[in-house]
């Protein structure tokens, strides 16, 4: 986090970081209170959890179903005796009363901008969870990501590409249009205006070489202007498009150079009305 970072940023920054703990029902009921509170003003958050959703679901399928060995009940029984315990939670009846008072974020914690009472102290627990469930969730996630099979984070085809572009097309508003490439394969492109973004998902994309690539466009009245290269993963990619998103805009797909061009040089092979 640095300065020039705003409130607003930092506070989006701080929902988010609970967001992927929602979705998998791993919250408390006050963190679950804060969170849902801000989907219901936020469509950006509510793809964003549509989008963790998506994945928890990927990687659920895709994990073969592991048989785990005797010891490992006693052995995490034993290591939570040495887990801290969080203090409970203030009496529904008798709530202790927290004073208001004018300060900066505590060391480690969330900022304080805007925040009421409730939702600094969901904050709070959140980022001061013990360390040592931290550390206990994070290998659980490697252990499963570990198992998985074709199913990883980087890549065209991967789960980090899928999941941004399964964040636009969890949009209230979003909107699709699948057409065949001309050269082979399929092309379905996905936009949100009010996302402002749009982006593609391709399956069976012919290989072009290692002196060629796919490259995407955005184009208006004023011209064609580049909007990012992809190589596809054994024919498919998932690609979010560099550049704002406008209504209207027709969103193409050329082969050229490797590297790309500033300009289209060949042919569409895909041409898409908005």
């Amino acid at each position: 986090m640095t300065d020039s970072e705003s409130p607003e940023r930092r506070d989006h920054d701080d929902i988010d970081a609970m967001l992927a703990a929602y979705a998998l029902d791993a919250v408390t009921d006050e963190e679950r209170a804060l969170i849902e509170a801000r989907l219901a003003e936020s469509p950006e958050l509510r793809a964003e959890l549509d989008a963790h959703r998506a994945a928890a679901a990927v990687l659920g399928e895709a994990a073969d179903a592991v048989e785990p060995r005797p010891s490992l009940k006693t052995s995490i029984f034993a290591a939570l005796d040495d887990v801290p315990q969080l203090p409970a939670e203030p009496s529904a009846t008798a709530p202790e009363p927290e004073p208001v008072v004018e300060r900066g974020p505590e060391p480690g914690g969330p900022p304080a901008s805007g925040a009421g009472p409730a939702e600094l102290a969901a904050r709070r627990r959140w980022f001061r969870r013990p360390a040592a469930i931290i550390a206990a969730a994070a290998a659980a996630v490697l252990v499963v990501a570990g198992a998985i099979v074709g199913v990883n984070w980087p890549g065209p085809a991967g789960w980090g590409a899928q999941r941004e572009v399964q964040a636009i097309a969890s949009a209230p508003d979003a909107e699709t249009t699948t057409v065949a490439s001309a050269n082979g394969g399929e092309v379905t492109v996905v936009w949100s205006e009010a996302l402002g973004r749009s982006a593609v998902r391709a399956a069976e994309l012919p290989d072009v070489g290692d002196d060629s690539t796919y490259e995407l466009w955005y184009i208006d009245e004023a011209g064609a202007r580049a909007a990012g290269t992809f190589d596809p993963d054994d024919g498919t990619a998932y690609v979010v498009l560099d550049g704002e998103f406008t209504p209207g805009v027709v969103v193409g797909m050329t082969i050229e150079p490797t590297g790309g061009s500033e300009a289209p040089t060949t042919d569409p092979i895909v041409v898409v009305e908005t």
